[in-house]
């Protein structure tokens, strides 16, 4: 790390869709007639962020979206152009692009491991063709594959694949066959991702959807067995909803989970540093007429005070499969972990949602599916306070 220089994690969101997903809430639009002006807009941010920019060595940069592999390769390049400009970046950074199946092709993929592209994270959601429609998923599973097989020929050795369960009328059984697909690909990483029904999506507003979904107990069955498949095939559980091959942890989430700084750019996007979290306004008309502005596109501001700043470290860390880890919080916050919570947890403790370990607490898997609910009760909170 270069002399005085923080480890800084970049977030970049593309949030052009060439088609909205029934499940989605993530901020994009299928306009595309606004790339051009939103690489412009997105560039002229970075560059606006240099003062900031020379306190940090970035170690992971992520571009989410949206669907990034949408963009033109000569937007993409200019954005990453930008980037090596304004930032120093290590020469081991993680640096990861989310992409559908069905928009990648050599040449992008290509273009891509030249530009320093060295992780993969693909959409597949599940191995079914009928669910994939369900899920308005605009590729088939032979599509998946390949694009999946492309990038492995480009020489790509990191990759991500997204998988959704708990999906309308999904059986355990169907479940563990798009696992065992999955698995079969051999990827480094796995995201497993309960299905969440959001009320301004196709889904949140289907009255009947609901009816649909595989009861508490079938979905606490559909966990705990993918969970267990998962791991016999060598894919460790490192968060609540991450598994991966040793040593193929996500870097860049993992900075999300730990409290470590980060910056995003793009509408909906949000920052940590310097103990003040601040998101942009979830407009791209607004975020490229006014990113000169920035008081113009920001959300929200908030500064975190130092229990804050504790109640958030607790909420992130009992994500990890790790857990809390008594010396790492005492030394943040100077605080005894035990004398702070051991009376709340000790039912927990009891009834197998939680464990002790040799250096802290942690969930175990059946804590993991109410991790909400133990959380709230924890740290005296409201469920929606933990978003």
């Amino acid at each position: 790390m270069f002399q005085n220089q923080k480890p800084l994690g970049l977030y970049i969101h593309v949030p052009f869709c060439a088609h909205k997903c029934a499940y989605c809430d993530f901020y994009s639009i299928t306009n595309e007639d606004l790339i051009q002006e939103y690489t412009m807009a997105i560039t002229e941010h970075m560059r606006r962020k240099k003062r900031i920019a020379k306190n940090y060595l970035v170690d992971s940069i992520f571009f989410g979206g949206g669907t990034p592999s949408l963009l033109p390769i000569e937007s993409f390049c200019e954005i990453m152009k930008t980037v090596r400009e304004v930032f120093d970046i290590s020469p081991t950074a993680e640096i990861t692009l989310e992409a559908n199946p069905g928009t990648l092709d050599s040449k992008k993929l290509a273009v891509y491991r030249e530009l320093g592209i060295n992780r993969l994270s693909l959409g597949l959601q599940s191995a079914d063709d009928g669910e994939l429609r369900m899920l308005s998923r605009i590729h088939t599973r032979d599509e998946f594959e390949h694009s999946y097989m492309l990038a492995r020929m480009e020489g790509f050795t990191n990759i991500n694949i997204d998988l959704i369960y708990a999906l309308p009328r999904q059986t355990k059984e169907k479940l563990l066959d798009s696992i065992d697909y999955v698995i079969s690909m051999g990827p480094e990483h796995i995201s497993f991702y309960g299905l969440s029904i959001e009320p301004n999506t196709p889904f949140g507003r289907n009255k009947n959807i609901r009816a649909l979904l595989p009861d508490e107990d079938e979905q606490y069955d559909m966990y705990m067995a993918a969970c267990k498949t998962l791991e016999s095939a060598g894919y460790l559980q490192y968060e609540i909803s991450n598994f991966a091959k040793k040593e193929y942890g996500c870097r860049h989430n993992i900075k999300y989970w730990t409290g470590k700084e980060y910056l995003s750019f793009g509408p909906s996007a949000t920052s940590f540093i310097d103990n003040m979290e601040y998101k942009y306004l979830p407009d791209i008309e607004r975020y490229i007429s006014c990113v000169k502005k920035e008081s113009e596109i920001r959300e929200r501001e908030y500064m975190f005070n130092h229990e804050e700043l504790e109640t958030r470290f607790v909420m992130t860390f009992m994500r990890l499969r790790a857990g809390i880890n008594a010396e790492e919080y005492k030394r943040r916050f100077g605080l005894d972990f035990e004398k702070e919570y051991s009376e709340k947890i000790e039912r927990f403790i009891q009834s197998g949602h939680m464990v002790k370990t040799a250096y802290g607490y942690r969930l175990t898997r059946k804590g993991m599916m109410i991790s909400n609910y133990i959380l709230s009760d924890i740290l005296d909170l409201l469920p929606d306070e933990l978003e």
